[in-house]
């Protein structure tokens, strides 16, 4: 080791930076025209120290251009700056700009969090490290796939580009989307453009559910309550239940989703009649949150989905609450109906236990006997309850300042749409499965 010739330890001061060479085995001195170049081989240690911060370089060898002050550093390279460890076969470090390049692969430690991509790039002077070519950073719960991502050390801001991918296995939760913005300190992520969530679930069954979600802005944040809310044109898809509304909020560890309206950037619908409140395209919505299990539609100001151990477990409505549902299948303008102020559906293994309807509801019900239609009836009370037997209603309770009256077939016959409740709407853009585009094909 040349102990003698290092023991100088070769300084240069340039703009108050000072490049330190502080161990090598073999020195060496060429030129390249007239530039000086110090080549250092074997256990090579240079540390650069500038006001508040150093810099501290590892590698097997280094060629340094004393003129310009570029070291050109090979195998085993390591940099640490404070606590971030940047990792390369190969690095070119700019002492003037303290930046450092990798184009031979870089892995970046910082904590927990580990970061490898094709390409790196750190500005030690910006504290801002830039990324290129598959991108992946993993973390003790999740791990990011993109195409670029600049990390701004000070605010603590990640910024993802380029068919992003963020996995999280704790929940078997990936969000895609065309960019991310990750803030550290707020615990705070939001995918700004095509956005999409899929949670893929294995019931005890060994049945596999999946939740699938659509909008046109999606946020995470995690902390106590860890949630992720999805904004504009919301659509949201699983095996036992489909929705649309204007914003969503899924609360991980409650197993809770909230749906509530959004005001439309769109020109408001025009007014319709009742017989024409078939709703297709979402023309009408606005936003306003609808939810359909099986044949059943439930619409209102808003909506809490409740499950349990990933099963439906109930639908909550409030505001202009309305449960619809297709009474017959020949009769296509035939809708049993039930309105008020709240609506909840419960479910018990997966099918519709019970309806309760409470403060001024409403039900209409088309009846049948021996198959054959025989008019329909329309009650009111303060609290309706309808009860069901595999998936069809068993029994139909009223309490409270009941009300009711018949209507015979041959009055409603051809008629239907007149004796819709207020507020009937039949939404027909029920959403499915192979609609839903996520990472560039229809999921089926």
């Amino acid at each position: 080791m040349l102990a003698g010739a290092l023991a100088l330890n070769v300084v240069v001061a340039q703009e108050e930076k000072l490049i330190e060479v502080k161990s090598a085995n073999v020195l060496n001195v060429r030129y390249v025209g007239n530039q000086e170049v110090r080549e250092l081989i074997g256990n090579v240690h240079i540390v650069q120290s500038s006001p508040g911060e150093v810099i501290k370089i590892w590698c097997d060898s280094a060629s340094r251009y004393m003129e310009t002050d570029k070291i050109e550093l090979f195998g085993n390279v390591k940099l640490v700056r404070d606590n971030v460890t940047l990792i390369s076969t190969e690095a070119v470090y700019f002492g003037n700009e303290r930046r450092a390049e990798m184009t031979k692969g870089v892995r970046l430690i910082r904590g927990h969090s580990v970061l490898t991509s094709r390409f790196g790039e750190y500005f030690a002077q910006e504290k801002r490290a830039h990324f290129k070519g598959s991108v992946r950073v993993v973390d003790s719960t999740s791990s990011t796939l993109s195409d670029e991502l600049t990390y701004f050390e000070e605010e603590e801001k990640s910024i993802a580009v380029g068919s992003v991918q963020v996995f999280n296995s704790e929940d078997n939760l990936t969000v895609f989307g065309d960019s991310l913005i990750y803030l550290e300190k707020q615990k705070y992520t939001i995918v700004p453009k095509n956005p999409k969530m899929m949670q893929v679930d294995t019931a005890s069954s060994g049945l596999i559910d999946t939740l699938l979600v659509v909008s046109r802005v999606m946020e995470a944040y995690q902390d106590t309550l860890q949630r992720f809310i999805a904004r504009g044109d919301v659509v949201m898809v699983r095996n036992d239940f489909a929705a649309r509304c204007g914003e969503a909020t899924y609360f991980l560890k409650r197993d809770r989703i909230v749906l509530g309206d959004q005001p439309d950037s769109g020109p408001p619908a025009k007014a319709v009649r009742p017989s024409d409140r078939v709703v297709r395209a979402g023309a009408g919505l606005a936003g306003q949150p609808v939810v359909w299990h099986e044949e059943n539609q439930l619409t209102g100001d808003s909506i809490v989905i409740t499950t349990k151990e990933r099963k439906l477990r109930s639908v909550y409505v409030e505001g202009r609450a309305m449960a619809v549902s297709r009474a017959d299948s020949v009769r296509r303008q035939r809708f049993d109906q039930l309105t008020a102020r709240e609506i909840t559906m419960y479910f018990y293994d997966g099918k519709i236990a019970q309806i309760d309807a409470e403060r001024t509801a409403t039900s209409l019900y088309y009846l049948v006997e021996e198959a054959e239609p025989n008019g329909v009836n329309r009650s009111s009370g303060d609290r309706i309850v309808m009860e069901f037997q595999d998936g069809k209603v068993d029994r139909i309770k009223i309490v409270g300042g009941v009300e009711g009256k018949y209507f015979p077939e041959s009055m409603i016959t051809r008629r239907e749409p007149e004796y819709n409740l207020d507020g009937f709407k039949w939404i027909a853009n029920r959403p499915r499965r192979q609609q839903l585009q996520i990472v560039n094909e229809s999921y089926e």
